[in-house]
């Protein structure tokens, strides 16, 4: 009985297994709108950015806390050498109060009134760095998405050449058996079957390399969606030239590319920087305010406590701190300055290449296309030659090998000419992306 048992549980967890292995390998492939609605979900570079945004956020909040007034709670404990008088005299008739340890607590208020507009700039700067972050998100999801849209095209483009290249193995291994009858019936040399033969080898070394680059691109899928490489086990979809691009005007979307955007901003941010570092030297005022008690040992004659008034301050000397601040600031603002003008110099270079790029593609795969089946059909006559006795086995190897470099180059312009086209709209940031 025991033994059944044993056996049941046995068969149910192999069971268990298999189904297991069933479900992973019945995956569904992804599409290219399922890997980017993915990546916008787990991208560990979209949950940096999300989180910059996030520290953005509440740095502003900071800065504008700093306009409204201040509350603490202060409390101190002093012990003296000698009795001192912790409270003054009130009048002729009432003493002040002498104690050598003083116990107080007060809640103290300080407002700011004026304060030469620096916190006001301060909310400024806090603003903008807001937006310059969910700027540099906005371009971190163009960036992978254009990332992402390009792996998951090698992929397709590595399909294709991976059906390529197992037509290539299979028409060898019919010309081999084809061979070797012709080697039995002594109407050709040897040698011949030996030339298929590393042929063959060789175009089963080239399925097997496109097997392995198959693999490494799904991991790069996977590591760019910020999943698991278990969760990409195929993807589906064809390469085409039917999307065309539209340059339009070029000036205009460099100029309004996040990332471009987001560096004017900075030099805006460094400006309100200069004003915030000047407005140090100007006068600050302060209403406040405490009220609390005071008592001497052993909480004798506890006595109220309270002021109320204004505070000014204004900065005679300081060692140059101020005078050094606002040149620094004036630096950085050049700088800034600087990087805008070459960010939109890298924004213009990067959508001309892919233009360029463009273009190039467009004719090579168009040629690509026409060499492709050209040589298809010189395989089949080269074949057709060889049973007839009219060619030679070389003419034909010959023919193969042309044919598998024909396909390699159509299918890596198709490819070109897709990278292209989404590099132009990352470069100009038109990347679609359904959030």
């Amino acid at each position: 009985m025991k033994t059944k048992t044993t056996i049941s549980v046995l068969i149910a967890f192999l069971l268990l297994i298999k189904s297991g292995i069933n479900h992973a390998e019945g995956r569904k492939p992804l599409t290219l709108s399922e890997s980017v609605d993915i990546a916008l979900q787990h991208s560990p570079f979209l949950k940096t950015s999300e989180l910059d945004v996030g520290a953005a956020s509440e740095a502003l909040r900071t800065s504008k806390g700093a306009l409204f007034p201040r509350v603490d709670l202060a409390a101190s404990y002093l012990r003296e050498n000698r009795n001192i008088p912790y409270i003054q005299a009130q009048s002729v008739k009432i003493p002040p109060l002498f104690s050598d340890v003083i116990y107080a607590y007060a809640f103290v208020l300080r407002m700011p009134i004026y304060e030469g507009g620096r916190l006001w700039g301060q909310v400024k700067v806090a603003e903008l760095e807001k937006t310059i972050q969910s700027l540099r998100r906005d371009f971190t999801v163009q960036d992978v998405v254009a990332n992402i849209t390009n792996t998951f095209n090698k992929i397709l483009q590595l399909k294709e050449f991976r059906v390529a290249n197992l037509k290539s193995v299979e028409a060898l291994e019919r010309q081999e058996k084809n061979t070797e009858l012709l080697v039995k019936a002594g109407r050709v040399a040897n040698v011949e079957l030996m030339r298929v033969d590393v042929q063959l080898a060789s175009e089963r070394q080239n399925l097997e390399r496109t097997d392995e680059a198959i693999n490494r691109t799904r991991y790069g899928l996977a590591y760019l969606m910020g999943v698991d490489m278990s969760e990409v086990s195929d993807v589906e979809g064809s390469l085409s030239t039917q999307e065309k691009v539209v340059a339009g005007d070029i000036e205009a979307l460099v100029k309004a590319r996040p990332d471009v955007v987001a560096v004017s901003k900075r030099v805006e941010q460094e400006a309100k920087r200069v004003y915030v570092a000047s407005a140090r030297r100007y006068p600050s005022l302060a209403a406040v305010g405490s009220y609390g008690q005071k008592a001497g040992s052993h909480f004798n004659d506890r006595t109220d406590v309270g002021e109320v008034g204004v505070l000014f301050s204004i900065n005679i000397f300081d060692g140059g701190i101020i005078s050094s601040d606002i040149r620094r600031e004036k630096i950085l603002h050049q700088r800034a300055q600087e990087e805008l003008r070459l960010a939109l110099s890298r924004a213009r270079f990067e959508v001309e290449n892919a233009l360029s790029s463009l273009r190039e593609a467009d004719y090579r795969q168009a040629v690509a296309q026409k060499a492709m089946g050209q040589s298809e059909e010189a395989l089949r006559l080269e074949e057709l030659k060889y049973k007839t006795g009219a060619g030679t086995i070389t003419d034909v190897l010959l023919a193969q090998s042309a044919m598998s470099s024909a396909q390699a180059n159509y299918y890596q312009a198709l490819y070109d000419y897709n990278a292209a086209v989404t590099e132009f709209r990352r470069a100009t940031g038109t990347m679609e992306v359904k959030r």
